[in-house]
């Protein structure tokens, strides 16, 4: 009965939170809203190898609308301590207006990290080739530094984090896209890891600037 009634302490808790946050994100006056669920599923083949299955949902137009999946593929090497690789493949779907449009993307990412006191630091490049409906392939680089503060705190252990990724579109050759993440990771389940998120995402087009505010949940397996 203790373990029931701290779930569902921890699931109002969440739904509040939910509910709060989104009044604090429409008092900015962004262009949307959007909840962002994504869950990824990992197995170990070895101390250096891992496969992985990903599946993201988005929705948009004030959470109310299903605009976005993508079911992703991935292969991970630890190169040493600090550094690995990734081959990935995702199958992306998405409502532009009227049209819904698919995209294949294979990518490749190398990553590394490591520690401060504290502090763990980690960054990421990754390059995607963006195999698009009824448009040209394009190449497409993202990157993405993040830093987590502390062990776990309370009994819940709680990490916070800060995050940011850089999008540049080899096609336009330009920056067109960055997003900004406030977070907390939960460590006291055994089962799975969730994420929390808070998400400023904002994109560039013809000179002028669309900002979106995303809630989002990430469950890691």
């Amino acid at each position: 009965m203790k373990i029931v009634k701290q779930m569902i302490i921890k699931l109002i808790s969440n739904i509040l939170y939910l509910f709060a946050l989104k009044g604090i994100l429409f008092a900015q006056g962004l262009d949307d809203i959007q909840f962002w669920h994504a869950e990824k599923f990992q197995k170990i083949i070895n101390d250096k190898t891992s496969l992985s299955l990903e599946q993201d949902f988005r929705s948009g137009e004030n959470m109310s609308k299903l605009l976005y999946l993508h079911a992703d593929f991935g292969f991970r090497r630890s190169l040493n301590k600090s550094y690995s690789i990734n081959l990935n493949f995702r199958e992306v779907f998405e409502q532009k207006g009227q049209n819904l449009t698919r995209e294949h993307r294979p990518h490749v990412q190398i990553a590394w990290k490591g520690k401060s006191g504290q502090f763990s630091i980690s960054s990421r490049a990754r390059l995607e080739y963006r195999i698009r409906q009824g448009k040209d392939s394009v190449f497409r680089n993202r990157d993405m530094i993040s830093l987590n503060y502390g062990k776990g705190f309370t009994s819940l252990k709680l990490v916070p984090y800060l995050a940011n990724e850089f999008f540049y579109d080899f096609e336009k050759n330009e920056y067109n896209r960055n997003r900004f993440y406030v977070g907390i990771k939960v460590g006291s389940i055994k089962s799975f890891k969730p994420t929390i998120y808070i998400l400023i995402q904002t994109k560039i087009a013809n000179d002028s600037f669309t900002h979106i505010g995303v809630l989002g949940f990430k469950f890691n397996f």
